[in-house]
């Protein structure tokens, strides 16, 4: 592959992956009660996270820990989120609260069935390969 076509491969990559984000967020806002992509990605956070602290929020997202703060207060004062006072030690540990997991869960049912229409069609063996570029494509934050 020359050097010209991956550069055109990148910037198409680019351009498809901004393009599913944008629809993202007007698939979110067909709910009666939307999520904004913020409130959605913290609460996937919490709810994939058990013991989550807004520490770990800011860290996993790269993000100031005033600006965590203040997103979580907002999880909370919609209540969608709540402190586990169970919980002792260091940072408060975050909790999604019935009402969050129920919109989280509507959330994710919107965007879940728009992959699921725009898979339609495809092989066993597509969807497959398509998982697995994914999997590699997002292990490299982990790293």
């Amino acid at each position: 592959m020359s050097r010209k076509q991956r550069e055109a491969d990148l910037e198409s990559v680019y351009h498809h992956m901004q393009m599913i984000t944008r629809r993202a967020n007007a698939r979110s806002r067909q709910l009666a009660e939307p999520l904004s992509m913020v409130e959605h990605s913290l609460l996937r956070f919490i709810a994939d996270t058990p013991g989550a602290r807004a520490t770990d929020i800011a860290e996993a997202f790269s993000l100031n820990r005033s600006t965590v703060s203040r997103q979580v207060g907002t999880l909370l004062e919609l209540g969608y989120a709540a402190y586990d006072d169970s919980e002792a030690g260091r940072g408060r540990v975050l909790e999604l609260t019935t009402l969050g997991q129920e919109r989280l869960n509507a959330s994710a049912a919107v965007h879940r069935a728009a992959v699921i229409e725009r898979l339609d069609g495809w092989s066993a063996e597509q969807i497959s390969d398509f998982a697995a570029a994914l999997e590699r494509y997002n292990e490299a934050d982990s790293q």
